[in-house]
């Protein structure tokens, strides 16, 4: 229904546009616009009237000279009305700065939307920029995040609004280096909350350092007498505080913040100074399953007493009973009353796996933990609640939406999370790594006790990529096979591209020994078709399969000429073989330099693209956040051909070893083939700023080294 009424909507736009003669709005539907924008440009805020930057500045590819956004709430009977009011002011030093803003993105989706845009010449000249001529975006994922509302439509029970997700772009003419950009845009959501007891908007997670450096950046909330705010601001972001005035009832204001220089491996939501804050609708107050306090308070702390209490509350209030029966079903297919425990366990996590799969973005966290307790109660196995948030997102003492709990079960000492499409029981996973967490007990006075989760060891995340490579002597390019075997969180980084048009999904009830759901209710004629489809699918999978591969390998080898064949091992998803295992052969072009009689081949390449650290990165301003410890193998063999011997190869020999990292390559020569064993180590999940020197001597190693070449002297 969704795509219907999108390509209903983009045929309405398009007669319109026609209709129109290229004016995507008419006269009066621009004075409609513009009338709506009137408040925007009149706001009095002296730091919108601002035109010069500071001198140390002056450099910088952009200055934002301000940024300010506006949140209102109102209900009224059935809707609750939300305006968001952004406008932002800034300067463009040079032509990138320019081609960033060269176009601006805006919605208007209903009567009360609006957007505006003035360029300030530097001569002083403002220029207005006419909306008249403004396309329409056919997919809304295409509108950069910079012109997208923070907070949006609310999900409800009755959607009778009419404001509509609708965008436009329009080309700013003639904008130089040196100009100021100001626009604006008003985002308006008539939400319906009839028979709605509580609405919770997307949480913002707005982190203080910019694209560019920031003059002045604010937020305000204006609230109605059923609005809450929580809000926190972390590694020494400003407070939200009470205006005290009718314009709005909270302000947050930040000012003079600099640019981040790193802009790789940093955990920008727990490094870096951010304020998080949610508003939340509830027809009550300090709702005991809602993360909010009394009206007028700007609750900024949940304790872990009050955590547990509320996580209780939650389990409790969970209604996972019909994904649960469909569990049981599954479990009395298969005599779950026999099994041993442990093969219990293991089959109730894949059928779960199962289940989500064919749900709608999947279980969440705390459905999953719902339901396998319950099966766990079943059999009677103990178990124990776990409760944190991802590394990535906050730290646990830092929890203050409902949103940002990670439900875990702990059972026979080992973790259970989420399950994803191609997750086995007790794998890890690296945004919990080392982290803190709370047991949460269950029952009338529930508990949190601290605890801390395991980490990691690169031995327990490996890839090996076994590369065996031939040089066509006819036309040089070099022919691979190419294995790779990754075991532990190392398969994430593959799950993908491995799996992606093959048919490891199709028999997911083997993995815990089950009926085949699709079939199973299927005879005749529906299985005949059903199956004439499959073969189809399967038929036309392996054509894009090639495709897609060979575009995939791109990223290490840009001179790849040919992708022949994949083959898939092993996928990784069930408890007997959990590695992901799997074959390319491909040919790549480029890969050898005539040298006289002689000739410099790139074997060394074959170990993929390495990263190079640029000048400007070698400083570091923040920790480095690498994710999980790992282990890269490349175990490389090259057949030297006839009439030629390798020499220098003991200069490819080398070791890198410290705390941060290791690069050690191992080479030698047995006939006519060339050994290369390549180790490359991540050993920490954050390398201290201090430690960053350590870490770049291991990249620069590993880059060094794919740059060099074999040199094969031709044997007179």
């Amino acid at each position: 229904m969704k795509k219907l009424a999108l390509i209903l909507s983009s045929l309405f736009i398009t007669a319109t546009l026609l209709a129109q003669d290229d004016d995507t709005f008419s006269p009066s539907k621009l004075e409609s616009i513009a009338k709506n924008m009137k408040a925007v440009w009149d706001d009095p805020d002296a730091d919108f009237a601002v035109s010069a930057i500071p001198e140390k500045w002056k450099e910088e590819s952009g200055v934002i000279i301000a940024q300010k956004t506006r949140f209102s709430f109102d209900k009224d009977a059935n809707k609750l009305a939300v305006y968001e009011i952004t406008r932002r002011r800034i300067k463009l030093n040079d032509r990138d700065a320019v081609n960033t803003y060269s176009s601006v993105y805006f919605r208007i989706g209903s009567s009360s939307d609006g957007a505006g845009i003035k360029v300030i010449k530097a001569n002083g000249t403002v220029q207005d920029v006419s909306l008249r001529n403004a396309v329409y975006v056919e997919d809304n994922s295409d509108v950069p995040s910079t012109f997208t509302p923070y907070i949006g439509k609310a999900s409800t029970y009755y959607d009778k609004s009419k404001s509509r997700v609708i965008f436009y772009k329009v080309a700013v003419p003639d904008l130089d280096p040196g100009d100021i950009i100001d626009y604006g845009t008003i985002f308006y959501d008539d939400n319906t909350v009839k028979k709605m007891s509580f609405i919770e908007f997307d949480p913002i997670y707005f982190v203080c350092t910019r694209e560019y450096p920031v003059i002045s950046q604010k937020f305000e909330i204006d609230t109605d007498d059923k609005s809450f705010v929580n809000f926190k601001s972390t590694m020494g972001a400003p407070l939200f505080k009470e205006t005290g005035n009718s314009n709005a009832d909270y302000l947050w204001e930040d000012r003079n913040r600099e640019k981040l220089s790193d802009t790789r491996w940093v955990n920008r939501f727990v490094e870096l100074p951010m304020v998080k804050f949610q508003i939340v609708f509830s027809r009550s107050e300090n709702r005991s399953d809602l993360f909010i306090g009394d009206k007028g308070e700007l609750k900024q702390n949940i304790s872990p007493a009050e955590l547990a209490k509320k996580m209780n509350i939650l389990y409790n209030k969970l209604d996972g009973s019909y994904y649960y029966s469909m569990a049981k079903a599954y479990l009395k297919q298969i005599g779950y009353a026999d099994m041993r425990e442990d093969d219990f366990i293991q089959k109730t996590y894949y059928i779960l796996r199962h289940m989500s799969h064919y749900k709608a973005n999947g279980f969440s966290s705390e459905l999953f933990a719902s339901c396998f307790t319950q099966c766990l109660d079943l059999r009677k196995i103990p178990y124990e609640l776990i409760v944190t948030s991802p590394n990535n997102l906050t730290r646990p003492e830092n929890i203050i939406f409902r949103t940002e709990p990670e439900w875990i079960v702990k059972v026979k000492d080992k973790f259970v999370f989420n399950a994803t499409v191609f997750s086995n029981p007790f794998e890890f996973r690296e945004e919990f790594l080392n982290t803190p967490a709370y047991i949460i007990s269950l029952g009338k006075n529930p508990t949190a006790t601290p605890i801390t989760l395991p980490a990691s060891k690169p031995e327990d995340n490996v890839t090996t990529n076994t590369i065996t490579a031939v040089m066509d002597t006819a036309t040089r390019n070099m022919v691979i096979t190419h294995q790779k075997l990754a075991t532990g969180m190392s398969k994430q980084f593959y799950n993908v591209q491995a799996l992606i048009y093959t048919t490891a999904l199709d028999d997911d009830h083997r993995s815990y020994g089950g009926e085949d759901d699709l079939r199973g209710g299927m005879k005749g004629d529906a299985l005949e078709q059903y199956e004439e489809r499959l073969r189809e699918r399967k038929k036309e999978d392996k054509t894009r399969k090639l495709e897609y591969m060979k575009d995939a390998l791109r990223d290490d080898f840009d001179n790849i000429t040919v992708y022949n064949e994949f083959t898939l091992t092993a996928d990784g998803r069930t408890w007997r073989k959990q590695e992901l295992n799997y074959t390319n052969k491909y040919q790549l072009s480029d890969m050898v330099k005539i040298a006289g009689d002689n000739l410099l081949v790139s074997i060394p390449g074959l170990i993929g693209e390495q990263l190079f650290v640029s000048a400007d990165e070698r400083k570091r301003e923040v920790d480095a956040y690498m994710g999980f410890p790992r282990s890269l193998r490349n175990v490389i063999s090259f057949t030297i051909p006839d009439g030629y011997k390798a020499v220098g190869i003991q200069n490819l020999n080398m070791n890198i070893d410290n705390e941060t990292g290791t690069f050690a390559v191992q080479a030698s020569v047995e006939g006519n083939t060339l050994s290369i064993l390549v180790k490359k180590l991540y050993k920490q999940v954050t390398v201290k700023k201090e430690d960053w020197p350590k870490l770049l001597e291991m990249l620069d190693a590993a880059f060094n080294f794919s740059q060099k070449k074999i040199l094969l002297k031709k044997i007179n």
